[in-house]
């Protein structure tokens, strides 16, 4: 098991890492039985708020090592006695957390993920995810490959889940789940991922750090992280899932992870294939704009269209109508908004137009609004 200790400073560079995703790859067909099964969902919110003494479930979950009480508050180890203990701690974690954490695979790109129920929920970030309903693949630990259905995505907090579809005469191993809101500023936490992608006779990579700031939306940590990481997992000493890697910055003082608790509040929707938001810096634009007066009462026809963008490079024109966009029909400039909107930068589309009264299908790429 690979662990990069933070009792030494360093520093990793790593650029802010968002997955851009291309057309998703078609794998093989499931079995109409898959296709149309209702998943049963877990009770994700009931667990994370339960406050019972029960022992807690999964394969993640390790007690703490005697003498570590001023470490799990968040303290340095002052002597060499708590530092072995802390370091025994760190290596049991990191032993249980390579059996649940995932590569995941959705055409030319990757990153990472973790299984949270013994029937394969993966939760991952929302950018890792894609869209819902696409094909992936996911990586297990010991390098099968076994294919997985994109669920729900909540984009606004990067949130992501998947479902794996193969079938398996064993339950799935899956983490233990913590809760994200009782984290505070310099508890010790460990992040776990793929970076660079999966590596055959590499384990899932062990980053130790702590949490600098904790709120509703964002867990923001030292642990270094690097592309491929993003909707990796992040632990607490006790092996207790508590967050999902997001955004990861230039610096190891500057990487952010989606709260566990934000998957169960928003569990249901996220379990429905439902998708909301959009992702922070990565606003999703064809680049065309509408004639004034006509975005809710008026056909979706395109007044100007902006130099570089997607629809420029693609062919679209001014005058043309777009009457159906990933295939949804587009009654209006507004629908048309609202559909460019539920898209995600990377995105291959069909776009169906009306040009001087004849129909032209054109398949774009959906661009990112440039960031002031």
């Amino acid at each position: 098991m690979t662990i990069i200790r933070k009792f030494a400073i360093y520093s990793v560079a790593a650029s802010l890492c968002v997955l851009a995703f291309g057309p998703a790859t078609v794998l093989a067909q499931e079995s109409t039985a898959t296709k149309s099964l209702k998943p049963v969902l877990p009770d994700l919110k009931s667990k994370l708020d339960d406050t019972s003494k029960s022992a807690p479930t999964g394969v993640t979950y390790v007690a703490t090592e005697a003498g570590l009480d001023r470490i799990q508050a968040g303290d340095e180890p002052r002597t060499l006695n708590e530092l072995h203990a802390m370091e025994k701690q760190q290596e049991k974690v990191a032993a249980k957390i390579n059996a649940v954490t995932v590569n995941v695979q959705q055409g030319s790109a990757q990153g990472s993920g973790v299984i949270i129920t013994a029937d394969g929920y993966v939760l991952t970030a929302a950018h890792v995810a894609g869209k819902p309903g696409r094909e992936a693949s996911i990586v297990l630990s010991n390098g099968t490959k076994v294919r997985a259905r994109t669920l729900g995505t909540n984009r606004t907090m990067d949130a992501g889940l998947l479902q794996i579809t193969t079938k398996s005469k064993e339950p799935w191993p899956y983490a233990t789940l913590g809760r994200s809101k009782t984290l505070r500023s310099g508890q010790w936490v460990m992040a776990a991922g793929h970076p660079g992608g999966y590596i055959s006779d590499r384990p899932a990579v062990i980053r130790i750090g702590r949490v600098l700031k904790n709120m509703p939306s964002t867990i923001i940590t030292d642990c270094a992280l690097i592309g491929g990481d993003s909707g990796g997992p992040l632990f607490d000493l006790n092996g207790q899932l508590v967050g999902i890697h997001s955004r990861i910055g230039t610096e190891t003082a500057d990487n952010m992870h989606v709260p566990i608790d934000v998957y169960s509040d928003s569990w249901t929707r996220l379990a429905d294939g439902d998708a909301w938001g959009t992702l922070p810096g990565f606003q999703p634009i064809i680049g065309v704009a509408g004639r004034t007066g006509m975005g809710a009462d008026g056909p979706a026809e395109i007044a100007s269209i902006t130099d570089r963008s997607p629809a420029a490079k693609y062919g679209l024109k001014v005058g043309d109508i777009i009457t159906s966009f990933d295939g949804r029909t587009i009654r209006s400039f507004n629908e048309l908004q609202l559909a460019v909107s539920d898209s995600l930068p990377g995105d291959l589309v069909e776009i169906r137009i009306l040009r001087q009264g004849k129909e032209t299908v054109k398949r774009i790429i959906v661009g990112v609004r440039d960031q002031d």
